[in-house]
């Protein structure tokens, strides 16, 4: 972080390149982008653009995101005040890639 940030501060809003289920299944998990997919809720697949795909890891994060359907996008909000200095990061899930 480049400044302290409040809590509950909207920090990113990241339109989604949408891939239908049989996209994803053909294609798109035999590439990288694998690892940078979110599951959508009717089934797609999204993969956040803007500073969506830059969020580490964290057991723990500081940074909570959720799903805005109508609007094809995700948007990243501070789950707790957050340091100058301090890396922005997500949960990315229980079955990790890299673990």
């Amino acid at each position: 972080a480049s400044r302290i940030i409040p809590a509950q501060t909207v920090i990113e809003i990241s339109p989604v390149l949408l891939f239908t289920k049989e996209e994803y299944e053909n294609h798109g998990k035999h590439t990288l982008l694998n690892h940078y997919t979110f599951n959508w809720r009717d089934g797609r697949m999204a993969l956040a653009l803007g500073l969506g795909s830059l969020f580490n890891h964290s057991s723990q994060p500081n940074v909570s995101f959720s799903v805005d359907a109508a609007r094809e996008c995700i948007v990243y909000t501070s789950a707790r005040p957050i340091n100058l200095n301090e890396e922005l990061c997500i949960f990315y899930g229980h079955h990790l890639w890299f673990d």
